[in-house]
């Protein structure tokens, strides 16, 4: 099962890439980026590195994880946390893309004992560590010994599951555990992003075939078709109830 999930991470991670790498001790150019927040506005702070994209790219799909193991490397980007049901545990990532367009994104997964340690959600990051090639990482790899210092702070939002700190690739993941894990989340409140489909639908933002779900709710005002938004609900049965929209003002 975990094989399968950490398929489904890589499937969408190849079409990835937002920056956020400030260290060039495993090699990459020092290039980052950065959006000042606006937390009045729900607009966090993001960061452009197209050298960090390259990395991910060719450490998990050219095959050079073991050519890392070990290695020192220090990350800036955005702060998440991805509720893993498939492996019962909650996974701490700080991400990026690759240019303003936000389709293309990267994410390296902290291993972050105390869980107390984690910086909110949607906050600027700097992590310094080191990389271990580990099969407890969702794909094998993960920054260990992490030290993470708050760049620029984000007020955390209320949800359980905060899919507005989460690139579009963590968030298919995210997705795919609420759908194929529901009872994990029965329940649970949601905020997350993407592409109006049709009236009682959510999908992707970005890619066409990626994800869907149901969202309901008495108060939901949806713009047209297509329309990228930002959705806030409860879990039940896999889907999204009692939603409330808003527009969007990240992705």
């Amino acid at each position: 099962m975990k094989r399968l999930f950490s398929l489904i991470l890589c499937a969408v991670m190849i079409l990835a890439a937002f920056a956020g790498c400030s260290g060039a001790k495993d090699g990459t150019e020092e290039k980052t980026t950065a959006k000042a927040s606006d937390t009045a506005s729900g607009t966090m702070p993001t960061a452009l590195n197209t050298s960090e994209y390259t990395l991910y790219q060719n450490i998990f799909y050219n095959d050079q994880k073991g050519d890392f193991d070990g290695k020192e490397t220090v990350k800036e980007g955005t702060f998440g946390t991805l509720i893993d049901a498939y492996n019962d545990t909650a996974r701490y990532y700080v991400w990026g893309y690759n240019d303003q367009t936000k389709c293309c994104d990267w994410q390296w997964e902290i291993k972050l004992d105390d869980a107390s340690k984690a910086p909110a959600n949607g906050a600027l990051v700097q992590v310094s560590g080191k990389y271990e090639v580990n099969e407890a990482a969702l794909d094998g790899l993960w920054i260990v010994d992490a030290k993470i210092t708050v760049k620029e702070d984000f007020e955390a939002r209320d949800y359980d599951v905060d899919m507005l700190a989460m690139d579009n690739t963590l968030e298919r993941v995210e997705i795919t555990n609420i759908i194929q894990k529901k009872e994990a989340f029965e329940g649970k409140t949601v905020c997350c992003y993407g592409r109006v489909k049709d009236e009682t639908t959510l999908q992707d933002a970005y890619y066409d075939g990626s994800w869907e779900i149901g969202i309901s709710g008495d108060n939901m005002e949806l713009p047209a078709f297509g329309t990228i938004v930002l959705v806030y609900g409860t879990v039940k049965n896999g889907e999204l109830v009692d939603c409330t929209t808003e527009e969007n003002t990240q992705y």
